[in-house]
């Protein structure tokens, strides 16, 4: 990404008219392809793909027999880990602890959540261990519509996770005990939210009011009152023809984020339905003019390049 930041942008509400510019490009040439096993069944020749952040900043890729394979990017190579007990589809919440990936899913059987570590062992044999690990409190576990709605990784052992409609729970990674942290309030996230040490705050994306997109938007998570959330501008508003389908935020370090989101015509268009995905590079930092009682809330954004790229309909895609 080191490409899409400019020397120094205007931020998004002095841009005006440019806030919306952007620049059409080519996906680059893959760096590694993974395979999954054949299957005479249909539907079912797939794999997910999980990150492992943190300081490792590398890939794990699941196939539909469980087995799993770390990518590193940086040296383009990988290595074998240990197998899964079920397979992931689409899991409800992926987040790294340390050296450790902790993974949140459903299961067929009750759609009740299934809970597991790949723990980081540097022992005699340096490796990761998969280990399973206590649910979510039953109450919430039994419910037919569970649902992590967000998470965070609050301090450097805890991982709180927001449940639809029930409250906030903990979940600690040393002692691996369960906790309520608030249950008539909610993390007003969508997926993760990671801490920027820059600004002593976590950054995730939120709905807007309209709830129509999803604005990069900051929380103290260490305030003993109620939080207030800061809510940015929308770093990028498409063309008419193109609805809005997913989005997603990666943190890049320095207060810097990636703002990916995925577009789609309409399918009765003369080449039917399309697929588009636009990258947006943005920065945050601290001005002197924000009152603490407005949306910024002291924040601001500055947007630096913004690319968009045609897709392949049809293929799934993932932004980690």
């Amino acid at each position: 990404m080191e490409r899409f930041f400019l020397p120094r942008p205007l931020p998004v509400a002095a841009a005006a008219s440019g806030a919306d510019a952007v620049e059409y490009g080519s996906l680059p040439c893959p760096a590694m392809a993974f395979y999954p096993p054949f299957s005479k069944l249909p539907g079912k020749q797939q794999m997910e793909f999980l990150l492992l952040g943190g300081k490792r900043n590398m890939v794990v890729a699941v196939d539909q027999t469980c087995r799993t394979v770390l990518y590193d990017p940086s040296e383009h190579g990988v290595c074998t880990l240990p197998a899964l007990p079920y397979q992931v589809e689409l899991p409800t919440a992926s987040v790294t602890v340390g050296d450790d990936l902790y993974i949140l899913d459903h299961v067929d059987a009750g759609n009740f959540p299934c809970f597991h570590g790949l723990i980081y062992e540097d022992g005699l044999n340096v490796d990761w261990r998969c280990r399973a690990l206590p649910p979510p409190p039953p109450l919430l576990s039994h419910k037919s519509d569970f649902q992590v709605d967000s998470y965070a990784v609050v301090g450097d052992t805890d991982i709180w996770m927001s449940m639809h409609g029930s409250g906030i729970y903990c979940f600690d990674t040393v002692s691996h005990v369960w906790s309520t942290v608030a249950t008539g309030w909610t993390l007003p996230f969508v997926g993760l939210a990671e801490y920027c040490q820059e600004h002593g705050l976590w950054f995730g994306l939120s709905h807007t009011r309209d709830r129509r997109s999803l604005v990069l938007s900051a929380l103290d998570l260490d305030s003993s009152k109620l939080p207030v959330l800061r809510s940015l501008p929308l770093e990028f508003t498409p063309p008419d023809a193109l609805k809005l389908v997913s989005s997603y935020l990666v943190n890049l370090g320095s207060a810097k984020f990636c703002i990916a989101r995925f577009f789609q015509t309409d399918e009765d268009q003369r080449d039917g339905e399309e697929l588009f995905a636009v990258l947006t590079a943005v920065e945050v930092e601290r001005c002197d003019d924000g009152d603490v009682g407005a949306n910024g809330g002291g924040l601001r954004m500055l947007k630096h390049k913004s690319e968009m790229y045609k897709l392949i309909s049809g293929m799934m895609y993932w932004v980690l």
